[in-house]
């Protein structure tokens, strides 16, 4: 029900997954990252326990295919199921089940996994990888998004439209990036819009706690938060001479 990629970065060791799909909240339920542990979707006829457990796994030290293999073969709805893994060091694995909806399938490529079911067809997943290859130089959030985009030009689901998500982990154990469009009649550009937005707060993203140091640009956050007060008593005045 669903288009995908999982990815690792090689270059900042980011990890994420990007979703589109004719069901509500795909971002919700399809996309599992953790900092330096890997990133997992899971889709068609979802079991959230794939990408909960496949994490675990990983964490324990498991390469992306072992960990795929021990959560394939614990779940005996695994016909339904549609799975990707890409693990710390940017191996892959990828699963699709023989009763997914076709078309239903893949496409592997270095660190990372495009795949869905019920497509319009496979150049679904081939316009996808093409689109994340050829933007090799810019950050992996951006290089999902458009991956996501190219799913879409390409015909995307059979179904029709209605949710996207994007989520990546970086550095810290929450995400760097987590943007999701639940419902609606374009998801993939209302989420390019999102992501737009999301750019222009790159000071807001560096004033953020850090596992190492909680109050990073300390002096910029007392500023703000001044600005802010001052902004709420000249609105109240305001709203009081009326």
């Amino acid at each position: 029900m669903t288009f995908s990629i999982v990815a690792r970065c090689p270059r900042t060791g980011m990890l994420g997954v990007s979703t589109s799909s004719r069901a509500l909240a795909a971002g919700g339920v399809v996309p599992y990252c953790r900092t330096g542990v890997g990133v997992i979707a899971s889709q068609a006829f979802t079991n959230p326990y794939l990408g909960i457990d496949g994490l675990a796994l990983l964490e324990q030290g498991l390469a992306a295919a072992r960990a795929l293999e021990r959560v394939i073969e614990s779940d005996r709805g695994r016909d339904l199921r549609q799975v990707a893994i890409v693990d710390r060091d940017g191996h892959t694995a990828a699963y699709t089940g023989a009763k997914c909806i076709p078309w239903a399938g893949q496409v592997e490529g270095g660190g990372y996994v495009c795949l869905g079911n019920i497509l319009t067809g496979e150049e679904v997943v081939k316009a996808m990888a093409l689109a994340f290859e050829a933007s090799v130089d810019e950050e992996l959030p951006e290089r999902l998004l458009r991956a996501l985009e190219a799913g879409q030009e390409a015909g995307g689901d059979r179904r029709g439209r209605q949710s996207a998500g994007i989520r990546v982990a970086h550095t810290e154990d929450y995400p760097y990036c987590d943007l999701r469009v639940d419902d609606h009649p374009d998801p993939i550009a209302e989420l390019r819009r999102l992501f737009t937005v999301f750019q222009r707060e790159e000071l807001s993203r560096e004033m953020m706690p850090r596992r190492d140091d909680y109050t990073p640009q300390w002096e910029a956050v007392i500023r703000m938060r001044e600005m802010l007060e001052a902004s709420l008593e000249e609105e109240a005045a305001v709203a009081k001479e009326r």
